[in-house]
């Protein structure tokens, strides 16, 4: 096919010299391609429609993030004022308490991966007492006296981390018991 091509060219190259084209060529070419370059203006609102949805999707979930962020740390921080307004030592003490709970609940969890099922009848211990305490705080902004409530919270971590306490003492007993035996077996 390409010997047949090159022969033809060759053949009738005296005809291809002679004619020229037309000389509103290409303004016929780039008038075509302009009306098939133009979309039709029903796309055209349908793609600025879809955009338009999902800008305002985005911007709704950007300010319901940004207020939610907001709330959470407001309140986290009101809640602190709240305490410390009624008494400021004692809201000092209600968050040292509450760190340390969480700690060693984060040591007790760790210790307590080799024996999950003494771990579960821990957690059922805490577990009840983190509802008393969820309790206490929701009755300190209804409180007639929130010192007095307040004090009842910073008792209910005092006892959660004295029940921590005897809880690490007993995983770290059953652990070394563990070790012991192990060691003798060798």
């Amino acid at each position: 096919m390409k010997k047949d091509l090159k022969i033809f060219i060759t053949e009738n190259r005296a005809a291809f010299d002679d004619a020229n084209p037309p000389a509103d060529l290409w303004q016929r070419i780039t008038s075509d391609l302009d009306q098939h370059e133009q979309p039709h203006p029903d796309k055209l609102l349908i793609r600025k429609s879809w955009v338009m949805r999902v800008l305002s999707v985005a911007a709704i979930t950007f300010i319901i993030g940004t207020a939610g962020i907001f709330i959470y740390f407001y309140g986290k921080k009101q809640a602190y004022e709240d305490y410390s307004q009624i008494n400021p030592h004692l809201a000092a003490e209600q968050q040292v308490y509450a760190q340390l709970v969480t700690q060693k609940k984060d040591s007790i969890a760790y210790i307590a991966t080799s024996n999950p099922a003494l771990y579960g009848e821990f957690s059922k211990v805490l577990n009840q007492m983190e509802a008393n305490y969820q309790v206490l705080k929701q009755e300190f902004s209804r409180s007639p006296n929130k010192e007095l409530t307040l004090e009842a919270m910073i008792r209910n971590l005092q006892a959660q981390i004295e029940v921590l306490s005897q809880q690490m003492e007993i995983l770290n007993y059953i652990n070394s018991t563990k070790n012991q035996t192990k060691n003798e077996q060798i």
